[in-house]
């Protein structure tokens, strides 16, 4: 082994020794919605089920308007399974448009959260996130969308707000035209814990009250922003490559 190749490993092994130096890991446990009871789509910790509903591990639907869907599936397969077929079919379907077929972008199950903020205070997930250094960066991030259930019509918005302890970070608001589909967006915020454990909601706000559009939500994360001294490391062991490979070359 040439003696380039020696320091190669060596600065790999010392970088790799950081705390942090590698991917963070996700402090939120099942943020793809993997991790199910439920064996079909199902309401999810609604105001009419709540709290003996709460199927979605590691999740809790608080009393608003929820829904689970495994992907693939939310625009053929209710949410409710006996509106699948017959008088009400589609009452908890999204409608299939723009290019939406029931699928999220990284192949994962989502939930629909419904936007009407005057039913149980609207649709909104929650999960107590532990392990917290106060004082560090978070970075929360998620892939949400606008939709519409079947049992909708009529032009509305979208937003999602997401609130970790007393932090709270609001997205832009998404339109969706009557029977549509908007989206999916790639959103992260940076929050300071203030705590060693806190909640993490994510609520639906949508408008107009009396046509109440979903939002959709899927592959949510928290990871530790790395700390100044771990990303010095990390300059270092880049530098001393690149001169060891500069003075081979010359």
């Amino acid at each position: 082994m040439s003696r380039v190749a020696f320091l190669s490993l060596g600065m790999i092994a010392a970088v790799s020794a950081v705390p942090g130096a590698a991917s963070a890991a996700n402090l939120v446990q099942n943020g793809n919605f993997a991790q199910t009871s439920y064996t079909f789509n199902n309401e999810f910790g609604t105001a009419w089920t709540q709290p003996n509903m709460q199927g979605v591990t590691d999740w809790t639907g608080n009393a608003g308007y929820n829904l689970f869907y495994f992907n693939g599936t939310a625009t053929t397969n209710s949410a409710n399974s006996q509106y699948d077929s017959g008088y009400n079919t589609g009452l908890e379907k999204l409608y299939a448009t723009g290019g939406f077929t029931g699928t999220s972008p990284h192949g994962d199950n989502f939930v629909a959260l419904d936007g009407d903020t005057g039913l149980g205070g609207g649709g909104a997930i929650s999960q107590t996130v532990s392990g917290l250094t106060v004082g560090a960066s978070y970075v929360l991030s998620f892939v949400w969308a606008g939709g519409q259930l079947q049992s909708r019509t009529g032009a509305t918005t979208e937003k999602i707000q997401a609130q970790f302890g007393s932090q709270i970070d609001t997205t832009l608001a998404a339109s969706i035209p009557s029977q549509g589909f908007a989206g999916w967006y790639n959103q992260s915020y940076t929050f300071v814990a203030t705590s060693t454990s806190q909640v993490l909601t994510l609520l639906s706000i949508g408008t107009p009250a009396s046509l109440p559009p979903v939002a959709l939500v899927t592959d949510v994360s928290l990871t530790k922003v790395p700390e100044p001294g771990t990303m010095a490391v990390l300059g270092v062991g880049i530098g001393g490559l690149m001169a060891a490979r500069r003075r081979r070359q010359g």
